[in-house]
């Protein structure tokens, strides 16, 4: 990648950041959760931020067409909506019902970094799983693959019966080994409680189109003009995007939870 096109990288991450630190503390601490207008002031100022740089990046430094650039807009906004308006909402509105075991709370760096890292392995194994679908229509010129084998539809699926098994042989020792995952799986079962779950769930089935329509274009764009690398550089653009959300969302989830409390139980 370019120069240019990595400062644009850097810069929507420093200004982003700016904004999920500040915005919170613009609203009155006065309710027990996050206000929603808020929530989604401070994702369409992310998003409007992110998605100016990265259309500028895609037609200026990596020349794609408008429509494969419009596309992957699309699907960094959704993703954006989701991460850091809809999910934080709905999380908090479940944990006004339920109680979180303090152990596994997203209240402290740790576990913070634990569940954007849980969370972000399930995105990245889409995208991936993506990448892999259109890249056969650039084998052909060659090309560094990123992306191990292993990461394949078929093979996850063997990988969860493999994990299923082991639980029931070990009788459920194995989870120890998953404790740290549990931040991660808490806050996505507490966002799919919600009642923002079904828009939730339909947003992310729309980015994923999007992210899908995007590679697509990207890919045709690459084999129009014998160029592999085009569509691995926007597989690294793509990658670092949503790594950056995530990263945004550890700072977010840590300011709100510094002024908004979340609820939790102290195990015996």
């Amino acid at each position: 990648m370019t120069r240019s096109l990595t400062l644009k990288l850097a810069v929507a991450g420093a200004l982003s950041c700016g904004v999920v630190v500040l915005a919170p503390h613009t609203v009155a601490a006065g309710d027990n959760v996050p206000p929603a207008r808020m929530l989604l002031v401070t994702a369409a100022i992310t998003a409007a931020i992110c998605s100016a740089l990265l259309f500028w990046g895609l037609r200026s430094d990596l020349k794609l067409p408008v429509r494969a650039a419009v596309y992957a807009v699309a699907f960094n906004v959704l993703v954006i909506v989701v991460k850091l308006g809809l999910a934080p909402r709905g999380f908090y509105e479940v944990n006004q019902q339920h109680d979180i075991d303090s152990t596994f709370a997203i209240d402290n760096s740790v576990m913070a970094v634990l569940a954007a890292a849980c969370i972000f392995a399930l995105y990245l194994i889409v995208f991936a799983a993506l990448f892999k679908v259109y890249q056969a229509k650039v084998k052909h010129l060659g090309g560094e693959d990123p992306i191990p084998d292993f990461i394949r539809g078929q093979n996850v699926a063997v990988g969860v019966v493999v994990l299923t098994v082991l639980l029931v042989a070990t009788g459920g020792a194995i989870l120890l080994l998953l404790l740290p995952l549990a931040a991660g799986l808490t806050y996505v079962q507490f966002v799919f409680e919600s009642s923002l779950s079904i828009v939730v769930g339909v947003l992310l089935a729309c980015a994923t189109a999007f992210a899908a329509l995007a590679l697509n274009s990207t890919a045709e764009r690459a084999r129009v003009v014998g160029d592999a690398q085009l569509f691995l550089s926007f597989f690294w653009v793509g990658l670092y995007f949503l790594a950056l959300y995530h990263a945004l969302w550890v700072v977010y989830v840590l300011v709100l939870t510094s002024i908004w409390p979340l609820k939790v139980v102290t195990p015996k």
